[in-house]
């Protein structure tokens, strides 16, 4: 029996090379595609798929946000994030909105269809890598979890040396509301410089794959 499959990515050539190899698959039917969180939400409610494959970061809405949204609704759809993002409280907060797997993109492909199998026979997934980060913070406390995927948008950008501005604009929020996130954020965390953030954001591994500024 054909496991049906919804994919959701905003990098054109991701998704349609992922929506190739998987339909390649004998057991797995992609039924559509889409670019953004809200045209992935659309798409579960009208294919109600057995698995939506979902990036973390999407316009509109987060992966996340999505199988939140998934979850709320009682479909049968079960949910897997696929992300670029090697943090562990992504992963604690996806499973925590209902997910069913989390995969890393630098992951093979036989990784990812392995997820898709295990999830869709009622199984979990999630990447070797983050099960240990995991464990890792679950022995050094639960600091990093408390944070929502916005707050951890706003870390890493902060880290990665953009302004309030930039910021802002990435986000789609205003200036005055991301220097409130940074402010509410550094005394949330006990940070009290921009290098503090840096560390924080390398600790929780929310930086790989781009380059930290100098300090």
């Amino acid at each position: 029996m054909s496991i049906n499959v919804i994919l959701a990515d905003d990098h054109a050539i991701v998704r349609q090379g992922l929506a190739a190899l998987l339909q390649a698959e004998p057991d797995i039917t992609v039924l559509a595609q889409a670019a953004d969180g809200a045209a992935a939400w659309d798409l579960i409610a009208t294919h109600q798929p057995d698995l939506a494959i979902l990036d973390l970061s999407m316009p509109q809405a987060t992966g996340i946000e999505v199988a939140r949204r998934v979850e709320a609704a009682a479909l049968d759809t079960r949910c897997l994030l696929l992300t670029m993002h090697d943090d562990p409280a992504a992963a604690l907060e996806a499973q925590e909105a209902g997910a069913a797997g989390y995969v890393l993109k630098d992951n093979s492909f036989e990784e990812l269809v392995l997820a898709v199998r295990t999830i869709a026979a009622g199984g979990t997934f999630v990447t070797a890598s983050i099960r240990a980060k995991l464990r890792a913070l679950q022995r050094n406390g639960q600091q990093h979890l408390t944070l929502s995927s916005r707050e951890r948008e706003v870390i890493r950008l902060v880290a990665l040396g953009h302004s309030s501005k930039e910021i802002a604009r990435v986000l789609d929020i205003s200036p005055r509301t991301v220097d409130t996130y940074r402010n509410r954020l550094m005394r949330k965390l006990g940070l009290h410089c921009v290098a503090d953030v840096v560390r924080y954001a390398v600790q929780a591994g929310m930086l790989l794959g781009h380059e930290v500024p100098a300090s």
